[in-house]
């Protein structure tokens, strides 16, 4: 009987268990953050309205954001991002696990008539033979990864990079927060 409880008071090895099917598809969790993704003063599920214009703004001109180019948003939810990158005739792709925030951001897209693909999907297993300028993870998903799924990630963000003139942006960009 106490080898039981040990073990089902065992702490799990840091990501022993990979639990994102469960987070973002129950019904109840997923009302709830769409709800947290869309109030537009706080900072739970994204961050709040002013930083996100900020952030966007500051990344078309640092990318210089415009028609032809193609974005990848990585765990876009409601396409906080997306949208509002699309509006500045970007070409944008997202990807999410939550079927609700899918819902949400297509709908957006449709309403306002928007160069958004939105997938439901566990980014993880994404894959395509499209190529993007520019490729986003924001809101901490990545320091959620294990470092097997960073990797994987990483290379998958790599091989989706138009050319190798964006892959090295990319990697100064990306490093320069590390600095």
């Amino acid at each position: 009987m106490f080898e039981q409880l040990e073990k089902i008071h065992a702490r799990p090895e840091p990501f022993e268990f990979y639990t994102a099917a469960d987070l973002w598809t129950d019904e109840h969790t997923s009302e709830q953050m769409l709800r947290f993704h869309l109030n537009a003063d706080i900072d739970v599920s994204s961050r709040n309205m002013n930083f996100i214009d900020r952030s966007v703004d500051w990344i078309s001109s640092r990318f210089n954001i415009g028609a032809g180019k193609k974005i990848a948003d990585f765990g876009c939810g409601p396409g906080l991002y997306a949208t509002r990158l699309a509006r500045k005739h970007a070409a944008v792709t997202g990807i999410d696990f939550s079927k609700r925030s899918i819902q949400y951001a297509q709908d957006t897209a449709n309403r306002e008539r928007l160069s958004v693909h939105y997938i439901n999907q566990n980014y993880l297993d994404f894959e395509t033979d499209d190529r993007f300028h520019l490729i986003l993870m924001v809101m901490c998903d990545f320091c959620a990864l294990s470092p097997t799924q960073r990797k994987k990630i990483l290379s998958m963000f790599q091989q989706s990079l138009w050319v190798q003139e964006a892959r090295e942006t990319w990697k100064e960009s990306f490093y320069a927060g590390w600095g």
